[in-house]
């Protein structure tokens, strides 16, 4: 069933959730997806349990080829909010984990040229937000749930990310909106690390990290961010937006991921529209 696993970890691709959840879920009231990766997306979590009943919490945890390190981090980090379902008023919780390898693959690893031509950047981190973002949604439309819990921040300390820029968190939002996904982002303007641990409490052990191979690839020789930020904009909207739009009706229409040949056609399907 799961395409990869560990001593904690199952990872499932789309087919195997489809076969596991076979049918639509009928009760969806106060139900909440969250993302489930590092501290900040479980401060989010608990920043908005304190202020909101959930009756269920969906935690969705998302891998690629180019994380390395514990992959158990997000099953570790989730069971910290199981195990306080009570302090939480939270009273379901369920996790899964979901491998998209050969997806970001596709649509995003062999498509830099392509942004690189028509938008002069060269970066997977802000499509991967998005991406990520959008890879969860034919679960929720499928559990029909509408509201999605992230950890996004405008600025990290003293550091800006080419993916969270505040301009790029705004968008997000709204291409979400476009899925019927409210996007909540209830940590948007806390910069200091100071105030993520509070939220997360005196209790809290952050597990070991996994890492991305990417990191830190949109900073140039003086540390800055070179690009222009209107065509990191642009290219989210005008690219890959349609492109995950369109991959995740395929996938809610097969029950499974598009092979190359289907990407490609779509992929100069959008080109021809620029």
């Amino acid at each position: 069933m799961g395409k990869l696993q560990s001593a904690k970890s199952v990872m499932l691709n789309f087919s195997d959730f489809y076969q596991i959840n076979s049918k639509n879920s009928s009760d969806s009231s106060e139900t909440i997806i969250a993302e489930v990766a590092g501290k900040d997306s479980i401060a989010a979590i608990l920043q908005v349990a304190k202020k909101s009943s959930i009756k269920k919490l969906v935690g969705i945890g998302i891998n690629h080829r180019s994380f390395y390190g514990n992959i158990d981090e997000p099953t570790e980090h989730f069971e910290y909010i199981s195990n306080d379902k009570a302090l939480l008023n939270i009273k379901k919780t369920e996790f899964m984990y979901l491998d998209v390898s050969s997806l970001f693959d596709l649509l995003i690893v062999r498509t830099l040229a392509i942004v690189q031509k028509h938008f002069h950047y060269f970066s997977p981190c802000p499509a991967c937000h998005l991406f990520f973002h959008m890879m969860r949604v034919p679960i929720a439309h499928h559990l029909k749930v509408a509201k999605f819990i992230t950890g996004e921040r405008d600025i990290h300390g003293t550091r800006k990310k080419l993916n969270q820029l505040p301009e790029v968190l705004d968008l997000l939002k709204i291409l979400l909106e476009k899925e019927g996904i409210n996007l909540i982002q209830p940590l948007k303007s806390i910069t200091k690390d100071e105030e993520i641990f509070t939220l997360l409490g005196k209790k809290w052990v952050s597990a070991l990290p996994y890492k991305c191979s990417f990191s830190g690839n949109y900073y140039d020789e003086n540390g800055k961010i070179p690009f222009n930020t209107t065509n990191v904009l642009n290219s989210l909207s005008n690219f890959y937006y349609p492109l995950f739009h369109e991959t995740i009706h395929y996938i809610e229409l097969h029950k499974n991921e598009p092979d190359w040949n289907w990407i490609e056609k779509t992929l100069l399907d959008i080109i021809e529209e620029f």
